[in-house]
């Protein structure tokens, strides 16, 4: 089961394309070719991944671009075991069964296919600390949004875990959403052949065409925003309802909630707090990334050769929650309006096609999510 967890990538391209609002013209000397590199090697099966992005600028907008055909691998420092990872859209993904273990030291190694090779330094897998309690509490009121000048609903998610008395602990959180689809592919202006092909001259009045899923369907979204937490003022106690992030209403399907709770080291803790401050900030949307968001990551042949992100070898529990929707009656962010299906009379090749399968990837999965109820 292909469960990954690539969220960093799409902050990252937060950061660098403005995508929510409009197009931001580069206001700073903006460099193409910037290696982003975020990796997790987990004690949970099949979380382990590892996203390489490179940055452009396209018709003046940031963007970061997946980079394919690179070798991958997660080496073990201590027994020279070397895992290879297999790249997947938008990620490359280690085997299904791969974890690591409390103890163990792995590091990563890249060569891209350009020839540029880097590594990252070793660290060790701590121990995981268990999360006691997950809910999500709705709001109709949740959060404000600048660009719609109107109130937001949503859910918020909150964690209780109880820390270890022993050690000083930081704890960095993800989640996964799962919304099941009725709808797979919407074409605007043209139909979808295994992908969305635009109409000739000779169609009009026909603005898009929709295709139903022809298996069940989900969704997933990853969050936009970092989650951190040092327990400096609350070693060996209960920690309740800490918030871990707001789920907005896109719509009102049903959701599967899928959180992680990850240990992380001193280093890790203070990478991830530069980048949520980054973030939080907002500065990262017209501003380059600062030094100290560099990681643990190196070119091995060339020092000058600067790399952004991080390797972390995580040591995480999980748990899931079931969210019912059905009886929200808020506006949502999402609005499909009237569904359009192709016709006998439309000018598309060979018969009608009115539906299509749900291709696998890090945005959605046929997969059954865990804790799932069907209504």
């Amino acid at each position: 089961m292909k469960r990954h967890f690539p969220y960093l990538s799409s902050i990252f391209f937060f950061l660098f394309n403005n995508s929510c609002t409009d197009s931001v013209t580069p206001e700073f000397n903006f460099r193409e070719g910037l290696i982003f590199i975020e990796g997790f090697a987990s004690t949970i099966p099949g979380n382990s991944f590892v996203a390489i992005n490179e940055s452009a600028i396209e018709f003046g907008v940031y963007v970061v671009n997946f980079v394919e055909d690179a070798k991958v691998s997660f080496d073990n420092v201590d027994t020279n075991e070397s895992i290879l990872l297999n790249g997947v859209k938008g990620v490359y993904q280690a085997p299904d069964d791969f974890v690591v273990k409390p103890g163990e030291r792995w590091k990563l190694s890249i060569l891209l296919p350009n020839g540029k090779r880097y590594e990252s330094t070793p660290e060790m897998v701590l121990e995981s600390v268990p999360i006691d309690n997950l809910e999500a509490n709705y709001d109709s009121q949740l959060t404000f949004d600048v660009g719609l000048s109107r109130l937001i609903a949503g859910h918020s998610a909150k964690i209780s875990f109880t820390d270890p008395v022993e050690d000083i602990n930081y704890y960095y959180w993800t989640y996964r959403t799962f919304e099941n689809l009725d709808y797979c592919e919407r074409c605007v202006g043209g139909y979808f052949r295994e992908e969305c092909i635009s109409f000739s001259g000779g169609v009009s009045g026909i603005p898009y065409l929709d295709y139903t899923c022809e298996s069940d369907c989900w969704r997933i979204r990853f969050p936009q925003s970092i989650s951190i937490f040092s327990d400096e003022f609350t070693n060996g106690k209960t920690v309740n309802d800490f918030e871990i992030g707001n789920l907005l209403l896109y719509n009102t399907e049903d959701m599967v909630l899928e959180v992680q709770q990850i240990s992380l080291t001193p280093a890790a803790y203070e990478y991830y707090k530069v980048l949520k401050d980054l973030i939080d900030n907002n500065s990262g949307l017209n501003a380059p990334p600062p030094a100290a968001l560099v990681g643990n990551l190196f070119n091995p042949v060339d020092s000058e050769d600067i790399v952004f992100g991080r390797f972390t070898p995580a040591a995480a529990s999980t748990t899931s929650l079931f969210i019912d929707r059905s009886d929200i009656t808020d506006d949502t962010l999402e609005n499909f309006g009237i569904r359009i299906f192709e016709q006998f009379e439309d000018v598309v090749p060979g018969p009608p096609k009115t539906t299509t399968s749900c291709e696998e990837s890090k945005f959605r999965t046929a997969i059954i999510p865990p804790g799932w109820i069907d209504n």
